[in-house]
């Protein structure tokens, strides 16, 4: 069980992106891809534009999916590894942040690490003026994909 866990944690801790599930009002689906920080408990947050379809999508129904996947998989050369889940979705402003910004940063800094050119954050620039917004998904089921 414990190298379950380990490969997980490994598999958020390697990727850049997940892939964000969300439906419109009437139950349209739509999937984006979106870079994410993690905290440790496990709710995934990122950072996207007011406007964007899924941005807009959380707001008339706050109920999304995500899916994490081992980019690394060969197709047919053993079992990947991957994390799904499901929840609520939350909307930050600007003055919201400063509660979260440690736990995203602990992670961005972690993640980071082994890059050679690391990616700006856009924290600063999520106020109410602003287009950019941070997101938070609060999952109420998370479910692991593993070759045991």
């Amino acid at each position: 069980m414990e190298e379950r866990i380990e490969d997980v944690t490994t598999l958020l801790f390697e990727s850049s992106f997940m892939t964000l599930a969300t439906a419109d009002r009437d139950g349209v689906p739509w999937v984006s891809p979106v870079e994410f920080a993690c905290d440790e408990d496990l709710r995934f947050y990122w950072s996207s534009v007011i406007d964007a379809r899924h941005s807009q999508n959380v707001r008339v129904n706050p109920r999304a999916a995500l899916s994490i996947y081992d980019h690394t998989y060969i197709a047919l050369d053993g079992q990947p590894i991957a994390l799904y889940g499901e929840g609520s979705v939350e909307e930050f402003h600007r003055s919201d942040l400063e509660a979260l910004l440690p736990s995203i940063g602990r992670w961005v800094e972690w993640r980071d690490t082994g890059r050679k050119t690391p990616r700006p954050g856009r924290g600063d620039q999520s106020d109410e003026g602003s287009p950019w917004r941070i997101y938070r998904l609060n999952p109420e089921k998370l479910y692991a994909l593993h070759p045991d």
